[in-house]
């Protein structure tokens, strides 16, 4: 009788996938623990609680603990489905006392970074299985005195492909931690991912390390970039992307959302570096406190990104938030860009002329050189936010909430309104808004600029 083991590995590979599959039904995908130990003599009734679900990691190296006995070939496969994703994290910090016996039995601390140093141990210890590692993904180990666990994990998972690792390791790395990394030859995605910290933490001198490393590495093999999030402690700022530009010729992905301390110019350093090879851009600067944005048409007024993402052959998607927008950005009939376009402006980078009339003028025909642009490409579209309202080039209406506004009217303006599946930012929902779903509507171009000459709607409201 044939033996599943004369089976080319690629077919035994997705039967071994479909049976771990399978076996995720009797395998428990939540922790869960006890509300107290039941001690000798002590009538007390104990509970089972919820305590939350299993990291994915975790689930995968139970699906297939049983293959892992069967021989070194499945064993080898095991290990590879079991490590190519890990998350580590700093865990709850404990300390646990019985309720019922106070003061007897003694309190129990639970170090957080307990997860975190076994694994660096498993790694380093066994290097073959850190070979089976391709992305690593870190949260909550954001100081000094911790930031040597994220590199003595990297340090042996040299087929490593993606990393997504907090932004103070850019600057308490050293040299030669940065270098290791950067060597493995599979590596082509790096994410830093920032947050803000306590005040104990940003005030600790030891955490406002900077070993400066940025400069003696190469970026060249990097594909895609993703910054995400802001901080209140050493932010990646332009100076650390106009450095990682020299080198960062061979981007397809760059992100960067949520971040503050990043403007225009460093964004169009990263752009201009990978011009012939980017294919997706997303710039959103949002803060917690609104759509705010770090950029304004006085502090770079030499930059012209219209012109560079215009002139970048490959960029297929473009999701960007500019201080102020040209016609020229849609005068290149024949860029890569498919689906749909999103492009805010600040309202203040449009309100750029003492009259109303002018800068509903200047807003228009950036609008038209838009629609000249989608009647070249027929599957494209364009939708500009600027303010709170949304323009769909297409179907030449606007987007919004117009409830305020016609009352502010005493209901004399009356535009006729369609159903809107907008939100404040696209269509992806609200987000960073008041609004209630079911509150925007849609009105037509000429309607929103008669609003906008009697005052009742406005940009940079």
């Amino acid at each position: 009788m044939p033996s599943i083991e004369v089976l080319p590995f690629e077919i035994l590979s997705e039967i071994l996938s479909i049976a771990a599959q399978l076996n995720s039904t009797d395998t428990p995908s939540y922790t869960y623990g006890l509300t107290q130990v039941q001690r000798t003599l002590q009538r007390t009734q104990t509970q089972i609680y919820l305590r939350g679900r299993t990291t994915p990691d975790l689930l995968r190296w139970h699906l297939v603990s049983n293959f892992r006995l069967v021989n070194s070939r499945w064993h080898e496969w095991a290990l590879g489905y079991a490590m190519k994703e890990i998350w580590l994290y700093k865990s709850t910090e404990e300390r646990t006392r019985s309720s019922a016996a106070a003061g007897v039995f003694p309190v129990v601390y639970q170090n957080p970074y307990a997860s975190v140093q076994s694994t660096v141990s498993l790694l380093r210890d066994y290097p073959h299985i850190a070979q089976h590692v391709r992305r690593v993904w870190f949260n909550g180990i954001y100081q000094f005195d911790t930031s040597r666990y994220i590199f003595d994990t990297l340090g042996n998972c040299s087929n490593l492909r993606a990393a997504a690792i907090p932004w103070t390791s850019l600057r308490y790395g050293t040299e030669e931690d940065w270098k290791n990394l950067m060597s493995f030859p599979q590596l082509t995605s790096i994410e830093f991912l920032a947050v803000d910290l306590k005040d104990s933490l940003v005030s600790a001198e030891v955490n406002r390390t900077d070993n400066n490393v940025l400069p003696s590495l190469d970026f060249s093999r990097i594909t895609r970039l993703k910054i995400f999030g802001d901080s209140n402690l050493l932010p990646i700022t332009d100076d650390d992307l106009i450095t990682i530009s020299r080198t960062a010729t061979s981007l397809r992905e760059i992100h960067v959302t949520s971040s503050t301390s990043i403007t225009i110019k460093g964004l169009a350093a990263l752009v201009s570096a990978s011009r012939a090879s980017l294919k997706l851009l997303e710039y959103k600067p949002l803060s917690d406190s609104g759509f705010t944005h770090p950029s304004s048409v006085e502090s770079h007024p030499q930059i012209h990104i219209c012109a560079l993402l215009a002139s970048c052959p490959k960029l297929e998607d473009l999701a960007i938030t500019l201080p102020t927008v040209c016609p020229e950005l849609f005068s290149h009939h024949s860029v890569a860009w498919h689906e749909t376009v999103h492009l805010r402006i600040a309202g203040s980078g449009v309100c750029r002329f003492p009259t109303v009339d002018g800068n509903i003028a200047e807003f228009s025909k950036l609008l038209e050189c838009a629609r000249e642009l989608l009647a070249e490409k027929k599957d494209l579209g364009v939708e500009i936010s600027v303010g709170k309202f949304l323009f769909d080039t297409k179907t030449r209406l606007v987007h919004g909430n117009y409830k305020s506004a016609k009352m502010v009217s005493e209901m004399g303006w009356g535009p006729k309104e369609h159903p809107s599946l907008k939100g404040p930012y696209g269509a992806t929902g609200l987000y960073g808004d008041d609004d209630v779903k079911g509150e925007w509507s849609a009105i037509s171009e000429a309607e929103f600029w008669d609003g906008m000459r009697w005052g009742f709607v406005k940009f940079d409201g």
